[in-house]
């Protein structure tokens, strides 16, 4: 699932370059951040993630697994090497469970459909890549695992609108 067909593993390092190089090339200022997502795991949020699902055409059986799956879990802890109750977890994926990865894909799909929207709105601009005049491609974000680089404007709006929660 997360390997596309007819893309290569160094494609976003290529397209990544090419921006740095239009922008350097043309002496236009530009932002470029890249954010890695620290635990990423541990970061989704459930609301985000399910409403993902309904958005991409889920169905409303399926989301209600996936639901209990992520939170019916409980956790408990060591202290002096005995356990101390159990506790409920308020977000995230558990690691090493086999559906993780795969519902930490589809819920950068839904960031990457949040930024194609905020491209599209013109709140967010990225950088024009190509040799050919008029046949230029605007590049806001690349995503890669955990990895994601934003392309915009180097102005607050721009900033703030990229790095919000």
């Amino acid at each position: 699932m997360a390997f596309v067909k007819g893309r290569q593993i160094m494609d976003a390092t290529l397209i990544a370059s090419a921006c740095i190089d239009s922008r350097m090339k043309g002496g236009a200022p530009g932002l470029m951040c890249k954010l890695d997502i620290q635990k990423a795991y541990d970061h989704v949020n459930w609301s985000f993630l399910l409403n993902t699902l309904r958005q991409m055409g889920f169905g409303s059986k399926w989301i209600k697994w996936i639901e209990v799956c992520i939170k019916t879990v409980k956790f408990s802890v060591l202290v002096n090497g005995e356990p101390v109750g159990f506790f409920e977890s308020e977000r995230g994926l558990r690691q090493g469970d086999p559906r993780s990865p795969f519902l930490f894909i589809l819920a950068m799909e839904g960031f990457d459909s949040m930024m194609r929207i905020a491209t599209q709105n013109r709140w967010i601009k990225g950088f024009q890549v190509g040799d050919r005049v008029g046949e230029e491609k605007e590049v806001c974000h690349l995503l890669y695992a955990d990895d994601t680089i934003i392309f915009c404007e180097p102005t607050a709006e721009q900033i703030s609108l990229a790095t919000s929660e």
